[in-house]
C-alpha cells in the first residue's frame, strides 16, 4: 500500500539528515584513506625495507664511518700541528738591591707572552706508517663486513617472503579442495533425498567435508603467523596495512649455473666478501706487528716555534720615591712585535729500555696475527662445506621436482578417472575420496617443490656470494 508523506514530515525528515551529511562525508572519506593505507609489497619492497631499518645495517654503516675516522686521525700524523699559547701576569712587591748601592724597589709590572710552536714528525720507526695502513685495511673489513650483512638480510627476507607466498598457494589448493568437497556434499544430499545414494556416503562427505575444513583453518593460520614473522623481520608493526604480492615462481634447473660443484666453490673462494675480510684480517694483523716493533727504532722529529715577552710597569718606587712619571716605556705590541725570537730544531729518540712494553706488544700481536690465520683457513673450510652442502640441497631440489611433477600428473588423471566412474555409480565413496586426498597432496607437493628450488637457488648464490 502506497503512503504519502505530508510537507511537514519532509521537512522533518530534512532537518534530520541535513546536519548528518559532513558525518557522512567523513566516515565515507575515513573508509577511502583506509583503503588507498593498504599497500602491496613485492619481494624487492621487502628487501629494501629489511636493508633500510636492519639494526646490522645501521651499525655496520656507523662502523664504517668510525673506520674512516681512524683513517683520517693516521694520515693526519703525517701533517705539521701547529699550536698558539699566550700569557698575561701581574706582579707588585718589594725587590732589595744592594749590589750598586741598597735600593728598595716597589713595583707593579703586566707581563705578557706569546708562543706558536710546530713539529713534525721526520720518522717514527714507521709506527705512523703502520698505522695507517692498518686503519685503511680496517675500514676495508668493515666495508665488507657490511656487504655480507646484506646479503644475509636478503637470504632471511627472501626466504621468509617465499614461505609467506607458499602459504597463500596451499590456501588456495585447500579452499579449492574444500569447494570440492562441498559441491559433492551437496550432490549427495539431493541424491539421498531421492534414494540414488546411501545415507552412509553423505556421512562419509560430510566427515571429508570437516577434515577439509579444518586443513583450510590451519594452513589460513599458518598464512597470518609467517606473514607476522615476515613483517617483524621488517619491522613492521601493523600487517592489515600491507599485502604480500604473488610472484612467479622460478623452478626450473639451470645446470649451466648450478651444475659444477667445483666450480660453485672456486666462485665461492673468489667472491665471497667474508672470505676477502678474512684475508685483510691477516693483512691488518701484519701491521699492527710492525706498529708495535716500531718501538725497538728512533724516532726523529721537526720543531718549529716564535716566541716573545713583553713587560709594563704600572707602579714603580725606589728608596720611597715615586719614579713612574720619570720612565720611558714602550707600548706592549711593539715590545710583542720587536723582540720576537725564533727557534729551529731537530730532535731524536730513542728508548733504549722501555721495561719490556715493546716487547709485549709485539709478542702479542704476533698471536693475534696467528689467529687471524687460523680464523682465514677456517673460513676457506665453512665456505667449502657450505657451497658443498647447498649444491646437494640444490640436486635434491631436482630431483624433488621430476618425481612431484610425475606424482601430479598421476594424480590428476586418476582423480579424473575415478570421479567419472563414482558419477556413474560404478566406484564406491572411499575411492573417490582417496583419490580426491591423493590429487591434493600431490598439489602440495609440487608448490612446496617449486618454491623449495627457487629458495635453494637464492641458497646457493648466498653462499658462492652472488647473491643480488
Amino acid at each position: 500500500m502506497y503512503h504519502s508523506t505530508s510537507p511537514q514530515q519532509t521537512n522533518n525528515m530534512k532537518n534530520i539528515l541535513v546536519p548528518l551529511f559532513p558525518v557522512l562525508i567523513i566516515l565515507n572519506s575515513g573508509n577511502v584513506f583506509a583503503q588507498q593505507a593498504i599497500k602491496t609489497l613485492n619481494l624487492q619492497d621487502c628487501i629494501n625495507i629489511a636493508l633500510d631499518r636492519s639494526t646490522a645495517v645501521l651499525k655496520g654503516n656507523n662502523n664504517i664511518a668510525f673506520a674512516g675516522a681512524q683513517v683520517l686521525a693516521a694520515y693526519g700524523q703525517y701533517l705539521p700541528n701547529l699550536v698558539a699559547g699566550g700569557g698575561l701576569n701581574y706582579g707588585a712587591g718589594n725587590t732589595f738591591y744592594a749590589s750598586a748601592g741598597p735600593e728598595l724597589v716597589n713595583a707593579g709590572r703586566s707581563q705578557y707572552n706569546y708562543q706558536l710552536t710546530s713539529s713534525l714528525n721526520l720518522f717514527t720507526g714507521y709506527y705512523n706508517y703502520s698505522t695507517w695502513k692498518s686503519a685503511k685495511l680496517n675500514q676495508q673489513m668493515s666495508t665488507l663486513t657490511l656487504e655480507r650483512a646484506k646479503q644475509q638480510i636478503e637470504l632471511d627476507v627472501s626466504q621468509s617472503y617465499l614461505q609467506v607466498v607458499l602459504d597463500k598457494k596451499i590456501v588456495d589448493l585447500d579452499s579449492a579442495n574444500l569447494s570440492t568437497s562441498l559441491k559433492r556434499e551437496d550432490q549427495l544430499v539431493a541424491l539421498t533425498d531421492v534414494g540414488r545414494r546411501a545415507k552412509t556416503d553423505l556421512y562419509q562427505q560430510q566427515a571429508q567435508t570437516s577434515s577439509d575444513k579444518l586443513l583450510l583453518i590451519n594452513a589460513q593460520s599458518k598464512l597470518q603467523n609467517d606473514k607476522i614473522l615476515l613483517f617483524q623481520k621488517l619491522r613492521i608493526d601493523s600487517t592489515e596495512n600491507y599485502v604480500v604480492a604473488d610472484i612467479p615462481i622460478e623452478d626450473n634447473a639451470n645446470a649451466a649455473q648450478y651444475g659444477n660443484k667445483e666450480t660453485l666453490v672456486n666462485e665461492a673462494l673468489q667472491d665471497r666478501v667474508d672470505f676477502r675480510s678474512a684475508v685483510l684480517n691477516t693483512q691488518y694483523a701484519d701491521w699492527i706487528i710492525k706498529k708495535y716493533r716500531s718501538g725497538y727504532l728512533p724516532s726523529v722529529s721537526l720543531n718549529l716555534g716564535l716566541y716573545n715577552n713583553g713587560a709594563y710597569f704600572n707602579t714603580l718606587s725606589i728608596n720611597g720615591n715615586n719614579e713612574y712619571p720619570n720612565i720611558s716605556q714602550e707600548a706592549i705590541p711593539t715590545q710583542l712585535y720587536k723582540y720576537t725570537n725564533g727557534i729551529l730544531g731537530l730532535n731524536a729518540t730513542w728508548n733504549i729500555f722501555d721495561r719490556y712494553y715493546t716487547r709485549s706488544n709485539v709478542a702479542t700481536a704476533k698471536i693475534s696475527a696467528d689467529n687471524a690465520k687460523i680464523d682465514l683457513e677456517d673460513t676457506k673450510i665453512g665456505i667449502v662445506a657450505d657451497v658443498k652442502q647447498a649444491y646437494n640441497d640444490y640436486v635434491n631440489a631436482v630431483q624433488q621436482m621430476e618425481t612431484v611433477d610425475k606424482g601430479l600428473f598421476a594424480a590428476q588423471k586418476a582423480f579424473e578417472a575415478v570421479n567419472g566412474l563414482y558419477k556413474e555409480g560404478a566406484t564406491d565413496f572411499i575411492t573417490e575420496s582417496n583419490a580426491q586426498l591423493v590429487l591434493l597432496q600431490a598439489s602440495v607437493n609440487k608448490i612446496q617443490a617449486s618454491v623449495n628450488m627457487m629458495l635453494q637457488k637464492k641458497v646457493i648464490d648466498f653462499y658462492v656470494g652472488t647473491i643480488k
